[in-house]
């Protein structure tokens, strides 16, 4: 076994360097997760596919899909309103 050659400490360059890779592996993120999110609530608005369907596909939590669904207007499909009433009935604080 080769002992690892000692390395440099890094410098201010490489340091600046990550920190602009960072920076724009972020604004790629938010870019790629707000076309995501038009995707999930136009998919959601249009109905024609599962709620559980679009959630699953997105890598999104179901929870997560139906809060952004909620803060966009966009209320639970007749089928599933009622279930939705019961879980916030038995979720309330007594």
């Amino acid at each position: 076994m080769n002992p690892t050659p000692p390395t440099e400490p890094p410098s201010l360059e490489d340091i600046a360097a990550a920190g602009t890779r960072r920076l724009r592996d972020a604004e790629r993120l938010k870019k790629s997760s707000d076309e995501l999110r038009d995707l999930v609530l136009d998919a959601l608005r249009e109905g024609h596919l599962k709620p559980t369907e679009v959630a699953k596909a997105s890598g999104w939590t179901g929870a997560h899909v139906r809060k952004m669904a909620r803060d966009a207007g966009i209320e639970p499909d007749e089928r599933y309103r009622e279930r939705a009433e019961r879980l916030r009935k038995t979720q309330a604080p007594e």
